[in-house]
């Protein structure tokens, strides 16, 4: 499959309104992706006492999660780039008593406020569908950064197949006249953009979320 991903023209103040304004049924639109998500989290294979990170954690339902994974000894730090998802997520972190083991802040992942090689684990899902194809490597250098050596990769997002029900070519036709229409996000490939950045045992399951959705799961891990 050649690696053909359309632009995304969408902005990032824009981006951060849609999902400002998505927030409340936000939950409801996604609950086809939650199975995704759930495999991703799956290959990221978190450990009790690893320190791991989500870029675009939206609601929060993943950082719970890892949060449970990590364990009293581990942490888990999250950014996203909607002040409304993360007043939500804070808000369900506060409920499930895991305060102490999450530490969520705004920001833009082409950016990271993190040090070099602290997280044993970048987790994103449902992100790099949104951010135009010559920041996709900019954003991958920023987790490859922030990753310690050995460190795991998994990137969940819409992406498409090969068949005529699964190539997304009207969807790509739709999305070019309306790309705020799906979320702003539109389908990548993304197994080449970790090679070329000499992850290593890099590998795409790719499957139907809700037997509709074409999605891959990426994965990757970081040099020694």
């Amino acid at each position: 499959m050649t690696n053909v991903v359309v632009s995304a023209p969408i902005t990032t103040k824009k981006v951060q309104r849609l999902y400002n304004f998505l927030s409340p049924i936000y939950d409801y639109l996604t609950r086809n992706e939650n199975f995704s998500k759930k495999k991703g989290l799956e290959v990221a294979d978190i450990k009790s006492g690893f320190v791991a990170l989500e870029v675009a954690f939206g609601t929060g339902q993943i950082i719970i999660e890892s949060a449970l994974k990590v364990g009293k000894d581990g942490k888990v730090y999250g950014i996203d780039i909607s002040p409304k998802m993360l007043d939500r997520s804070r808000k369900k972190v506060k409920k499930h008593a895991l305060t102490t083991r999450v530490d969520l802040q705004l920001g833009d992942a082409r950016k990271l406020p993190y040090t070099d090689e602290v997280f044993d684990v970048v987790f994103s899902s449902y992100m790099l569908d949104l951010i135009d194809t010559p920041d996709i490597s900019k954003v991958l250098v920023e987790f490859k950064r922030v990753l310690k050596r050995k460190g795991r990769l998994v990137l969940v997002s819409l992406s498409k197949g090969e068949s005529w029900y699964s190539n997304m070519k009207v969807y790509e036709w739709i999305y070019s006249k309306s790309p705020s229409l799906f979320g702003g996000c539109r389908p990548v490939l993304l197994r080449s953009f970790l090679e070329e950045l000499g992850f290593q045992n890099v590998k795409r399951k790719f499957l139907m979320a809700g037997r509709i959705i074409p999605v891959e799961i990426v994965w990757g891990d970081k040099p020694k």
